[in-house]
């Protein structure tokens, strides 16, 4: 007979996908980094699937096609864009397109800023109203390092990724299988 150990007593691991969209190859990775310390923190047995795709793809149609079908069941879109003031035309194109093909009711936003500004561009603002306007969180780099809003978000994915446990009403009403006869199985 094998055993198996365990060493880190993590059984279930759940995925939590996020999609990230940037124009900077190393704020992308501080990204990525910044969604691993948060999955860390949570102390729950979960990781993070990330699929970057850089803001100038978009302008291609296929392309910002296949960016649309792999961020359709995303738990998050980041948005790492450490150049951008304003919305280009293509990002604000992607995201309607987005938002129709959507398969995660309650995806949220994350908007990081450079050098931890917040909310001072115009591009924060507009992401921000188009996630109101059709329900999403929003969280900025800002929330992420000073509050636990986005810790009980993470924990809140990562519960709704749980498969849920039947009632124990409900395992009692279930038929029970027929029993086999005695000295039937080998160890009786």
């Amino acid at each position: 007979m094998n055993a198996i150990a365990i060493r880190n007593g993590r059984l279930f691991e759940m995925t939590l996908k996020a999609t990230v969209i940037y124009d900077d190859f190393d704020f992308a990775t501080r990204a990525a980094a910044l969604l691993e310390r948060v999955a860390v923190r949570v102390r729950e047995a979960m990781k993070w699937d990330v699929k970057p795709w850089r803001l100038d793809v978009l302008k291609q149609s296929s392309l910002a096609e296949a960016a649309v079908a792999e961020a359709a069941d995303a738990d998050l879109i980041v948005f790492a864009l450490s150049r951008a003031d304003s919305p280009p035309t293509e990002l604000t194109a992607w995201l309607e397109h987005w938002e129709a093909r959507r398969q995660i009711a309650d995806t949220a936003f994350m908007v990081l800023s450079p050098g931890g500004h917040g909310g001072a561009t115009p591009l924060w603002h507009e992401l921000k109203q188009f996630a109101g306007r059709h329900g999403l969180a929003f969280l900025s780099s800002q929330d992420v390092r000073d509050n636990g809003d986005s810790m009980q978000f993470v924990h809140q994915l990562w519960r709704r990724k749980q498969p849920a446990a039947p009632a124990p009403e409900m395992i009692a009403s279930l038929p029970q299988p027929p029993r086999p006869p005695p000295h039937w199985g080998i160890n009786e």
